[in-house]
């Protein structure tokens, strides 16, 4: 009972952890709400057959795939994917991986960031470049159709680049890595090491320029969630203390009399 119990308990720890988590990136573009419900039950394995014990074994990765309100900014370099689908980025020293986020802005390299910092690659997979300009513009297909600084009146405009987007295709199974980026689910080899699935644009998605897409955490559902564990907790408390009284109450009755 003890055993069952303190399992449970470290498991709504680590979904009060996720809870938290969901809360604090409220209000960050793009964020997708981790799952902190997903977990299953195993049986602990022995030589001689199996732990009458059972432990909870958490899937960690997953994630709400539900998209976020989109917010109509009206500013063209506020980019968000309508539908299914995501940018492709490359975080600092880190493996390239998938993101909605779409608040882009230029640093003084003139390299493409999303609001994270993560530079924004273009369909060959290279960090995008985007010259000085007047005025910049993203077609639905993920073109930067720019106005150069220098260039005349009425002149046409010059194409800079192309936003790598990734649309999911069937039987791709996507998870968070420990950095929090998204990436494919790992090969696991049989000599036990770990292969990452190399990421390779497609350009399927559909994106909207001057909108940008919220988080798609729900606040009153997470609190829900945070007093539903709480309340969890405290009964898995109660049960320990139970199986202690139990416990003693056994021990009593096997004590010889007047020893």
């Amino acid at each position: 009972m003890v055993q069952t119990a303190l399992n449970s308990m470290k498991m709504l720890m680590e979904n009060q952890v996720a809870t938290a988590h969901n809360l604090s990136n409220l209000s960050t573009p793009g964020f997708k709400q981790d799952v902190v419900t997903d977990f299953s039950s195993i049986y602990l394995n022995r030589q001689e057959g199996l732990e009458p014990r059972i432990v909870a074994a958490r899937e960690v990765g997953k994630f709400s795939v539900e998209q976020g309100m989109l917010d109509n900014t009206q500013n063209p370099m506020d980019v968000a994917i309508n539908g299914d689908g995501y940018f492709v980025v490359q975080p600092n020293n880190a493996e390239p991986a998938f993101s909605r986020r779409g608040d882009f802005s230029v640093n003084e390299n003139g390299e493409l960031l999303d609001g994270a910092g993560n530079k924004v690659l273009d369909a060959g997979m290279q960090p995008l470049v985007i010259p000085a300009f007047r005025e910049i513009n993203v077609t639905s297909q993920g073109e930067i159709l720019i106005q150069p600084i220098a260039a005349a009146p009425g002149e046409l405009p010059v194409n800079a680049g192309t936003i790598a987007t990734y649309v999911p295709q069937e039987g791709d199974l996507l998870k968070k890595s420990l950095d929090g980026k998204i990436r494919f689910d790992p090969n696991i080899n049989e000599d036990g090491t770990i292969e990452q699935i190399p990421i390779e644009p497609n350009q399927q998605a559909k994106l909207a320029a001057g909108f940008l897409e919220k988080s798609n955490v729900n606040a009153v559902e997470e609190m829900v969630n945070t007093i539903d564990q709480m309340r969890k907790f405290e009964m898995h408390v109660k049960l320990i203390q139970m199986a202690e009284e139990l416990d003693q109450a056994g021990t009593s009755l096997l004590r010889i009399p007047g020893m």
